[in-house]
């Protein structure tokens, strides 16, 4: 039987022995201040630009976690983050690997001019992404504001899931306290992770109504990315979408229609910086806030201000962002009202509008050529003289068809400055 003094001492040796591996640990690891500079050093060259740290800590308990306070890029819009804590997975750490079970932001400010450039290696050209170097297990983020390159800010939040190989497999993103709900969730389908093809179911609510649909995100050579996709808006109010992200809509009325995605980029943010999509719609019915057409036509332009009660509107939408913002182009537009028809193009950009339309009105006028342009807020309409010269000419001759005779010789008149015609009202 083993004596008191051999109990006692198996009873210390496993607290001794704790205490002996908690002194080697605290030794090997860096302090506070060396962690803090490694970290800011690595996201500056993983970035392309400075990165400060307020402050850093670390702890093993109850889980090993290393927390970053007031971390910020030295940029003019620098993007920042208030709190961001890390959970590595201990055992890899100890090996060299980095493996995060969790990543949770708490607060933080992305300005949209801030991404211009972020990621690219000291050549100017993206990073592409390196498989291996990072395992990532859980993002969470909340209070988390982006602000667009005209300065409209929105708060979101939301949380994603991967698996090995930082291969998405789901994610929701939302806008926390909005109503409508607005939020986008999407979840990778079941298969194998490894596979360089991967296929994603897409939901999106917005505006009291869905865009659901399929994307596959391709992974070439050297890590580059390849997404496609498409999707069905339903009755998406575009005023409430717009409400959801703080920005005002020009028009009023469900839309609906088929949308495709698609862009290219060696990494995820470059990825979604890079996005294209075309959408054709229709809304009906649909009504021109801040603009009265007719109005606008009757007086040459003068006056505009009012609204266009429109009974369908169609058309094609080109979304493209760029490091600039987004471009937005419509083609094909058709309206039908009571009083007209008409067709036309327009381009928004850097809260710029530049339009054309030839208007048809029920009274014998056709194709009148309308222009917009300038600032929201500040637009500038002209209206052709030249089909409302000739239509008077057509109707001393002959009343009726010699109107519409009379426009078509003032658009020749006109030269230039005036679209192709649309087709003719039925």
């Amino acid at each position: 039987m083993p004596s008191p003094r051999l109990w006692k001492f198996l009873a210390v040796l496993p607290v001794a022995l704790l205490v002996v591996a908690a002194a080697v640990f605290a030794w090997w690891l860096p302090s506070k201040e060396e962690l803090a500079d490694r970290v800011a050093s690595s996201a500056s060259e993983a970035l392309g630009v400075p990165v400060t740290l307020g402050a850093l800590d670390w702890g093993l308990l109850p889980t090993p976690h290393v927390v970053l306070l007031d971390a910020a890029t030295r940029q003019p819009q620098p993007l920042r983050l208030n709190r961001l804590e890390l959970q590595p997975r201990l055992w890899p750490l100890l090996s060299g690997r980095v493996e995060l079970a969790r990543v949770l932001l708490d607060g933080g400010h992305v300005e949209q001019r801030s991404l211009k450039g972020l990621g690219n290696a000291p050549s100017g050209q993206a990073r592409p992404m390196r498989p291996g170097t990072l395992e990532l297990g859980r993002v969470e983020f909340r209070e988390l504001t982006w602000v667009s390159r005209t300065g409209v800010a929105a708060v979101f939040e939301g949380e994603a899931d991967f698996e090995p190989g930082l291969r998405l497999s789901n994610a929701t993103v939302r806008r926390p306290g909005v109503q409508p709900v607005a939020d986008v969730v999407i979840t990778r389908d079941t298969g194998e992770a490894e596979s360089a093809l991967q296929d994603f179911r897409v939901r999106v609510r917005l505006g009291g109504g869905t865009a659901d649909g399929r994307a596959t995100v391709e992974i070439g050579g050297e890590g580059r990315l390849r997404l496609r996709g498409q999707l069905s808006p339903r009755g998406i109010e575009l005023q409430a979408a717009l409400d959801a992200l703080n920005r005002r809509s020009p028009i009023r009325g469900a839309i609906s229609g088929e949308t495709t995605l698609d862009a290219e980029g060696p990494n995820p943010l470059v990825l979604v910086q890079q996005l294209h999509t075309r959408t054709r719609f229709t809304m009906a019915p649909a009504t021109l806030m801040r603009f009265d057409l007719d109005r606008a036509v009757r007086t040459l332009g003068r006056e505009h201000q009012g609204q266009t009660d429109i009974e369908e509107l169609t058309g094609q939408l080109d979304t493209q962002n760029t490091p600039d913002g987004m471009v937005m182009r419509f083609t094909e537009l058709k309206a039908r009202a009571g009083a007209f028809t008409a067709t036309g193009t327009a381009r928004l950009a850097n809260r710029r509008v530049s339009a054309t339309a030839a208007v048809d009105l029920v009274d014998g006028l056709v194709g009148v050529p309308v222009k917009i342009e300038g600032p929201l807020g500040g637009l500038k309409v002209t209206v052709s003289k030249a089909p409302l010269v000739g239509a008077a000419v057509g109707t001393a001759v002959l009343p009726g068809v010699g109107t519409a005779i009379g426009a078509a010789i003032g658009r020749l008149l006109g030269g230039a400055e005036t679209p192709a015609r649309p087709a003719s009202r039925p």
